[in-house]
């Protein structure tokens, strides 16, 4: 139950002092509890026997309210669906920041406004959704109409409905990306070389930038020549080409810049000794226009079909693999790599997605860190005394005494942590 429905419950009726019987409800509009005397008409206040907004009996109270209620609803009750659609998609009060944002939320519910248009939207409950979100096919659909419900739930838009049918559905949520593997190094070079035979030059470089600077493929397709600082070694990302809004945009968390390693501008060099005079683009098309998906997806779709290799998207065989590699084979921080992403979360993003973590490297790594350390060797070189399990010296003032048979002392073992020594732990076997 929401905060407003316990508000309106604890107050909507009570007694005064003169035991006559008052009547609230809740109006969305003011925010808060209104009298019945001020919400029904006069002519329905006599009719229940009213005296200045109050009722002589509990009852008569209570019939009144729900008369109000349903008065305040009947106008949310006649906006339906299609209608504030209509307003949501074009009205600046609802517009979201990003323009790509505003025409996938658009995309999303359409479906939802074409089939349930009719309705209002303060009918839609949880039996609409059920109907919807049957067979599982729409679920990618779930996020979007949230968005529109809590919209219509919000003061903005009048309060139209008191409930959202898509919220806290517990669906399973897509992986995407998460499980799938990128390619190797060895499966790399060999689509370099596939695209090297297979697509146009400005394609193929396009590709190899990608791979070793984890830029995004739209940041690829907006880079000017005016991003890249050639002494500095690094390029500014500024723009990215949105293919929802088609238009020129920041990048998805804004402008950054990225470090340029040789393997990336060796491809960068190629495409400028090519470039026009007048190129304004590092990688276009042979009409000279900057790539977009429909004019690079072909190229990709006779790269990755190679016989033997996995079927992977151009997104996951380019900055997956350099998150992936970074990563596992370079042993750079994920902060790093986050810098050179573009993140700004300090590397979550990297260690849960893009840098696809190698377990059982880690775990080798983990051993082989204990293994070399100094301190581990000096334990494992300690000799064992028969009847004991640790190979200890105990130090008492300037001397030093070689241990017993019998178990060190609580006073022993202090002696011997102060003195660094790290002894084997002790067995079930040797307690016996």
């Amino acid at each position: 139950m929401g905060q407003d429905a316990k508000k309106e419950r604890s107050l909507s009726i009570s007694r005064l002092p003169s035991g006559r019987w008052r009547a609230q409800v809740w109006s969305p509009k003011v925010g808060r509890n209104l009298g019945v005397g001020t919400v029904l008409s006069r002519g329905e206040l006599e009719r229940l026997q009213a005296l200045n907004g109050t009722f002589r009996t509990k009852a008569a109270a209570k019939i009144a309210r729900e008369f109000a209620r349903e008065k305040l609803s009947r106008g949310r009750r006649e906006v339906t669906v299609g209608e504030f659609y209509l307003t949501w998609t074009t009205d600046p009060l609802f517009a979201r920041p990003k323009r790509s944002t505003n025409i996938h939320n658009a995309e999303r519910v359409s479906e939802f406004a074409a089939r349930y248009g009719h309705v209002p939207i303060a009918d839609c409950d949880d039996a609409v959704a059920a109907a919807y979100l049957a067979g599982g096919e729409r679920n990618a659909r779930v996020p979007a109409l949230c968005a529109f419900f809590n919209d219509a739930r919000k003061a903005k838009a009048g309060r139209l409905t008191d409930v959202n049918p898509f919220e806290r559905l517990g669906l399973a949520r897509s992986q995407g990306n998460k499980n799938k593997k990128p390619p190797t190094w060895e499966e790399l070079s060999i689509l370099l070389v596939r695209a090297r035979d297979l697509t146009p030059p400005s394609f193929a470089d396009y590709f190899q930038t990608a791979c070793f600077t984890g830029m995004r493929p739209g940041e690829l397709d907006a880079l000017g020549w005016k991003q890249i600082r050639w002494d500095d070694e690094e390029i500014d990302v500024t723009l990215q080409w949105n293919v929802k809004a088609r238009e020129f945009t920041e990048p998805k968390y804004g402008p950054y810049t990225i470090a340029l390693v040789e393997r990336a501008k060796e491809p960068l060099l190629r495409a400028f000794a090519r470039r026009d005079n007048d190129a304004e683009y590092v990688f276009t098309t042979l009409r000279g226009h900057h790539y977009t998906p429909s004019t690079r997806i072909h190229h990709w779709d006779r790269v990755r079909t190679v016989d033997g290799l996995g079927d992977w998207s151009l997104y996951l065989a380019t900055k997956h693999f350099f998150g992936s590699y970074a990563l596992n084979q370079l042993g750079l921080d994920p902060a790093i790599i986050a810098e050179q992403f573009g993140h700004r979360d300090g590397g979550k993003l990297v260690e849960q997605l893009y840098g696809h973590p190698d377990k059982r490297r880690r775990r080798d790594l983990l051993r082989q860190a204990f293994n070399d350390d100094p301190r581990q060797r000096v334990a494992r070189r300690s000799s064992h005394v028969p009847g004991t399990r640790t190979a200890i010296a105990i130090r008492r003032g300037s001397q030093t005494h070689s241990p017993t048979a019998a178990t060190p002392t609580l006073q022993q073992q202090r002696i011997i942590t102060r003195d660094k020594t790290v002894p084997y732990p002790a067995t079930s076997s040797s307690l016996s």
